[in-house]
């Protein structure tokens, strides 16, 4: 019993260490006043992910915080 209490331990303490998708989908329709589910979230490298839509393309960045940052202007897409 006392592995189980240890093991679900350390999952929840991993779970906490990375910034999820949904926190992201949340964070880039507030910067493109774009509806959440109207986003296309891509996975660049493991820290790095695109999202398009509502004709912008930005790029965020996972922090060491658990936080997604901006690493773009937010350009629409047809701009180069």
């Amino acid at each position: 019993m006392r592995n189980l209490f240890l093991l679900a331990g350390a999952s929840a303490f991993l779970v906490s260490c990375f910034a999820t998708e949904s926190q992201l989908r949340t964070r880039a329709a507030f910067d493109m006043n774009c509806d959440a589910q109207a986003l296309q979230i891509v996975k660049i490298d493991s820290r790095t992910r695109g999202v398009v839509g509502c004709g912008k393309r930005m790029t965020y960045v996972e922090t060491t915080g658990r936080m997604w940052v901006l690493n773009t202007d937010g350009k629409p897409c047809s701009e180069k």
